[in-house]
């Protein structure tokens, strides 16, 4: 009976400190296609942790320029990223010359810790097509697709890894988080029925001197209105990552105590 009673509060602790890691990933912000129905325009606001969508960039005239947003079912044209009823956020324009962004502020710039998360689906790279995280205008980091793909900053890129072919069907996950008051790291990686697969893009951006306030989605100058020409994004969010110190002292607590039950057992 002492045995299972010594076991059962070593297993309780080890669920707390479990617990206490999980927690340490704080949502600070999320939102998914679905919050949104069928519709979605400048000023919407659903999710939590942003500010309001502004959709008014964009030089449609519904004659000879087409440019536009919506919701739909992202695997009309690239891979699963949808959420509820076949729902993700989408853009298009085309032919060349045509542009249309969709961005929107953070309520709270991002600091050190903070990690943003967003899924793509894309699939012919014509055109321009991507997100960048940005202050103001200013371009802190920006992953764009046209005729391969790059990862663009106006600060310093240390690029560990960058590959890039045609990938069909290509679910990219995109990672970005913040290292310090002047750094940050990413990592674009890619699940695809062609092409490569798994991290195409990593590395870090240094000597940032601003704070990201605001991120930006945008396609320009697509071949035609295919949906395989369509950018489709979706679950966006901000994370507050633990410290690696915090983590490492609840796991290195947790080891001792399990030695000290050996022991006790012994």
């Amino acid at each position: 009976m002492c045995v299972l009673n010594i076991m059962n509060r070593f297993f309780l602790f080890l669920l707390l400190s479990i617990s206490t890691i999980s927690k340490g990933f704080a949502l600070f912000s999320s939102d998914v296609a679905s919050d949104y129905g069928s519709n979605w325009n400048t000023g919407d606001n659903n999710g939590y942790g942003f500010n309001a969508w502004d959709l008014s960039n964009s030089n449609n005239d519904g004659e000879t320029v087409f440019a536009g947003c919506f919701i739909g079912d992202s695997t009309s044209g690239a891979a699963n990223i949808n959420t509820g009823t076949n729902q993700s956020f989408g853009l298009f324009a085309n032919p060349a010359g045509a542009y249309i962004t969709a961005a929107r502020g953070f309520s709270s710039n991002l600091s050190a810790n903070d990690q943003f998360d967003v899924k793509l689906a894309l699939n012919f790279d014509n055109g321009n097509k991507g997100f960048n995280l940005r202050n103001g205008v200013t371009n802190v980091f920006g992953f764009n697709v046209s005729n391969g793909a790059n990862i663009n900053s106006v600060f310093t890129n240390n690029a560990i890894t960058a590959q890039y072919d045609y990938g069909g069907d290509a679910l990219i996950n995109a990672v970005v988080q913040i290292t310090s008051s002047n750094s940050l790291s990413y990592e674009i990686s890619r699940t695809s029925n062609l092409g490569i697969q798994g991290i195409l893009y990593s590395g870090t951006i240094t000597d940032i001197n601003v704070s990201i306030d605001n991120v930006e989605f945008y396609v320009s100058g697509t071949d035609d209105g295919s949906a395989q020409n369509n950018l489709y994004f979706n679950s966006l969010q901000v994370t507050e990552v633990p410290e690696p110190a915090h983590i490492s002292f609840i796991l290195l607590f947790s080891a001792m105590v399990l030695t000290l039950l050996r022991r006790r057992l012994d």
